[in-house]
């Protein structure tokens, strides 16, 4: 693959870079506020980098052009969390903003949260449990997952754990919804890959035989959803995988229940989110991953699971075929957990780059470490509308 073969970006760099004191920043979620500025939050974690370390939610003022931020500030500081993590923003059908995030209790329990501002982005309310619908201890909401529907509805996808000690109770998908502004809260039908769905890889590595053997069986093979509402009303459902590709179901009747989850053949990913938006105004699906298409599944020596390149594809045809037009990252780092904000005709990116050691001889990347970001021009010389290609995968 050619690591110089990126699509053209009107800024690409690191925002919020990795330091011994802050480890990790990522994951972030952005909106437009009422007078046209960024308003983005993000995890940042201290003391270390992994899941359970201490984190809180923190942000500012974004600056599309340059990655500055401004009026940076802590949101919903709770010295009774682990930590809180991955925030989704999104306006409200009252004009309000609403915000969802994640408050680790204990290392595998974890509640989700929501609150409402009234005045912009700059103070919120005491936030609510929404899972108090659902008895699973452990709740998974990626990163920039919150949406409004068209219907009003706000919807949550989650992956749900009754205990992830016990790997005999498996994890299922669903969604969280409010019909009433975030007052209260519902949970749709799970769903789970049923076992007739598995899809063989695209490519198989002569030894990774155990390893699609064990994705198969484990009890998590499917894991951190998203939704995105099609053009004819219809939701989609995507995931990522320890099966090789994405995944993907439908609702039609807002998320209440939905077809079987099946291979999105053309999505070759590792166990790695994707991410999914819909061009305003348009048919058009965008969908950030890492493309893995290049190598075999399973294999080692290859980095199989490296999260790497990001890769951005188009659907015209609701997400059952995908066009692969190009990469917003080369192989050189990992990338992950995107948000995707549309505004002024552009097309906003934040996710982590990850930080590339030498261990005992041996490159190692951590994978969750700076806050990078692009902004692509959607009618720039490169039509992201049209799909014209020319840059190849």
């Amino acid at each position: 693959m050619n690591n110089t073969n990126l699509l053209p970006a009107l800024h690409r760099g690191i925002i919020v870079p990795h330091t011994p004191e802050i480890p990790r920043s990522g994951e972030g979620s952005a909106i437009v506020l009422k007078d046209g500025r960024i308003l983005l939050i993000y995890n940042r974690f201290t003391g270390g980098g992994a899941d359970h370390d201490s984190a809180c939610l923190f942000g500012g003022i974004l600056d599309p052009l340059t990655g500055r931020i401004r009026e940076e500030a802590a949101f919903f500081q709770d010295r009774g969390a682990v930590n809180q993590c991955n925030a989704g923003l999104e306006r409200l059908a009252n004009g309000n903003l609403g915000i969802i995030f994640l408050r680790r209790t204990a290392r595998d329990e974890d509640d989700l949260n929501f609150s409402r501002c009234t005045d912009d982005g700059k103070t919120w309310t005491c936030p609510v449990k929404v899972n108090t619908c659902c008895e699973d201890k452990f709740i998974v909401v990626n990163n920039d997952r919150f949406r409004r529907l068209s219907s009003g509805r706000l919807a949550i996808p989650a992956a749900l754990y009754p205990d992830r000690g016990d790997k005999s109770r498996p994890c299922t998908l669903a969604m969280f919804y409010s019909d009433d502004d975030g007052a209260t809260w519902n949970i749709s039908e799970r769903i789970k890959i049923l076992e007739k769905n598995l899809t063989p890889p695209h490519a198989m590595h002569p030894e990774a035989g155990q390893a699609w053997k064990d994705g198969c069986e484990y009890y998590a093979k499917e894991q951190e959803p998203g939704i995105e509402e099609l053009a004819d009303g219809r939701l989609l459902l995507y995931c990522r995988t320890f099966v090789a590709y994405m995944y993907r179901a439908y609702s039609t009747d807002g998320g209440e229940t939905w077809t079987e989850l099946k291979a999105a053949t053309d999505i070759v990913s590792p166990c790695s989110p994707q991410s999914i938006r819909r061009i305003p105004g348009s048919r058009r699906l965008l969908c950030i991953f890492n493309n893995r298409r290049h190598i075999a599944f399973g294999d080692v020596e290859k980095f199989w699971s490296g999260r790497t390149p990001l890769t951005l594809a188009a659907s015209d045809d609701d997400g059952v075929r995908w066009q692969i037009l190009g990469n917003i990252e080369d192989e050189s780092h990992d990338h992950c957990y995107t948000s995707m904000l549309f505004f002024d005709n552009k097309l906003l990116l934040t996710y982590h780059e990850s930080e590339n050691l030498v261990v005992d001889g041996k490159p190692v990347r951590r994978a969750l470490a700076s806050l990078k970001m692009t902004v692509l021009d959607l009618n720039g010389e490169f039509d992201f509308r049209a799909g014209q290609t020319g840059l190849t995968s």
